[in-house]
């Protein structure tokens, strides 16, 4: 299984990604992300957005985040 992570953008950057096909989502807690992705992926992204003078950073995903979409509480 290849290693998947987070990719943290600021909220002007949401547009770009998107141009870029990826899926942004938006949360109060943990702000603007890419979620869940290959890091060979995230790395090429990130690059994209730098070069296009955005600030990103590419963070260990956790799949037990209470702000993931995929996150299940127990009844």
């Amino acid at each position: 299984m290849s290693d998947l992570v987070d990719v943290v953008i600021p909220a002007a950057a949401q547009s770009a990604a998107e141009t870029l096909g990826l899926k942004v989502t938006r949360s109060v807690t943990a702000g603007v992300r890419i979620r869940r992705i290959p890091r060979e992926d995230a790395e090429i992204a990130a690059e994209c957005l730098r070069d296009w003078g955005f600030t990103v950073r590419i963070v260990a995903s956790h799949g037990d985040d209470p702000s993931s979409p995929e996150f299940k509480r127990a009844a």
